[in-house]
């Protein structure tokens, strides 16, 4: 049954944003696509609550517990963000991005899930493990999408500032949301990311002495967490203190999130996996 769910999901988020790109490519004076788009993407995110319910229901399940889930999770949590922001992001050009996204993360789950994902954190019992295990799982949740959304509004916001050079403002109103909104949820995206990466070093290094292992090593889930940790601390400085501009800001955003997600991508393709390992051993 879950896998029905998922399956149904991943088919309406392809038509949602099939509709979603049909509406940029010759829009729709009656909002047909743009209401075949909301319908899909409501039903699809819909069952895909129903799926993670039925994921959460099983015995022992843990946030961390393989690559498969955390996707899945991961996919969700994104679809809750554009869900509780459609109001304020609900445009094609956003829905075009977004969505595959989300499919995206779903299909890295069931990669994963069909490669025999492993465990991403050793089971232990215990009140201390237990606990930094979940104090570390739900902020790296909270910092991927963060991650993933902050790409796809730094993307917009290029894409929309481009066609602003080329056509005016009122022609693309019904395409684009407005800059200086795409402007301030990149910021708040950059800070919100920031924060919980910092709680993911923090509590990763406390289960490290906890199990009396290195803090630091060649894990490359723990390089790139500490090289991303490092280079939003960056942005954001450039942003606050040198004042750099939106469209600066934007660039080195898509930069270091797609870096990030391409590594992960990689690693997962090479391993068939990502798991807290040395892969380079």
């Amino acid at each position: 049954m879950t896998h029905l769910f998922a399956v149904l999901s991943i088919a309406l988020y392809i038509a949602a944003t099939v509709a979603y790109l049909l509406q940029l490519w010759r829009p729709s004076k009656t909002g047909r696509s743009i209401a075949s788009a909301r319908m899909a993407f409501v039903v699809a995110f819909v069952l895909h609550t129903i799926t993670m319910g039925f994921v959460a229901l099983e015995p022992g399940m843990r946030v961390l517990d393989n690559g498969a889930d955390y996707f899945l999770w991961v996919s969700w949590a994104t679809a809750l963000v554009f869900f509780f922001f459609r109001r304020k992001l609900e445009y094609p050009i956003v829905g075009a991005f977004v969505v595959p996204v989300i499919v995206a993360f779903m299909g890295s789950s069931s990669y994963l899930l069909h490669a025999g994902a492993s465990s991403l954190v050793e089971r232990q019992e215990g009140g201390v493990s237990v606990v930094l295990s979940l104090i570390h799982a739900v902020p790296a949740l909270v910092s991927v999408v963060s991650l993933a959304m902050a790409l796809i509004v730094s993307t917009v916001f290029l894409v929309v500032d481009a066609r602003l050079k080329r056509r005016p403002a009122v022609a693309l109103r019904s395409s684009g949301p407005d800059l200086q909104l795409l402007d301030r949820l990149n910021r708040q995206l950059a800070q919100v990311g920031f924060v919980a990466i910092s709680l993911v070093v923090l509590s990763g290094g406390l289960w490290a002495v906890s199990q009396q292992k290195p803090i630091f090593s060649l894990d490359t889930s723990v390089v790139s967490g500490v090289v991303v940790w490092i280079l939003l601390a960056c942005i954001l400085h450039g942003r606050l203190v040198l004042g750099w501009s939106p469209k600066r800001v934007s660039r080195f955003t898509i930069l270091v999130t797609a870096s990030f997600f391409v590594s992960v991508f990689i690693v997962m393709v090479m391993a068939g996996r990502i798991t807290h390992a040395l892969l380079w051993s």
